[in-house]
């Protein structure tokens, strides 16, 4: 598959790689990757370790991180996101994929704020499911 996908749940997870397959088949049939769920925990650091794996699958030609906020909060998870970016940054790691973000629940419109404040170029925010998939398996086709 080409579209990475990293979320927080195994039910959100498991129908994002469907809504991802589904799209994809508009895309030349591009299908959904690898997946992680990071589960409760959206820290620099497991978004930094998380965006790793994802992004070391050399088939991956996007990344797509869909949260849904309850304990985890969606600003917490932007937070990570722009953090775990500088630091693979830092550690001379290029990142090339590009991101599609959707965040919903808890805090989301902080975390869509924080995204947007940090206008980092890979990263683009998608507000509904079916949009920030569509974008996601477009992203990875055109690659």
């Amino acid at each position: 598959g080409e579209v990475g996908i990293i979320g927080n749940g195994a039910g959100l997870v498991m129908s994002t790689l469907d809504v991802v397959a589904y799209a994809g088949e508009a895309h030349g049939g591009v299908k959904p990757a690898n997946f992680l769920d990071i589960g409760g925990g959206a820290s620099a650091a497991v978004m930094a370790n998380g965006l790793e794996i994802i992004l070391g699958d050399p088939d991956v030609k996007s990344v797509f991180v869909n949260v849904f906020g309850g304990i985890t909060a969606c600003d917490e998870v932007a937070n990570g996101i722009v953090q775990a970016l500088q630091l693979l940054a830092d550690r001379g790691e290029e990142v090339t994929k590009p991101l599609v973000v959707r965040l919903d629940g808890n805090n989301a419109e902080l975390g869509r704020k924080i995204l947007s404040d940090a206008n980092h170029p890979l990263v683009q925010r998608v507000d509904t499911m079916d949009g920030a998939a569509d974008k996601a398996a477009e992203l990875a086709a055109a690659k």
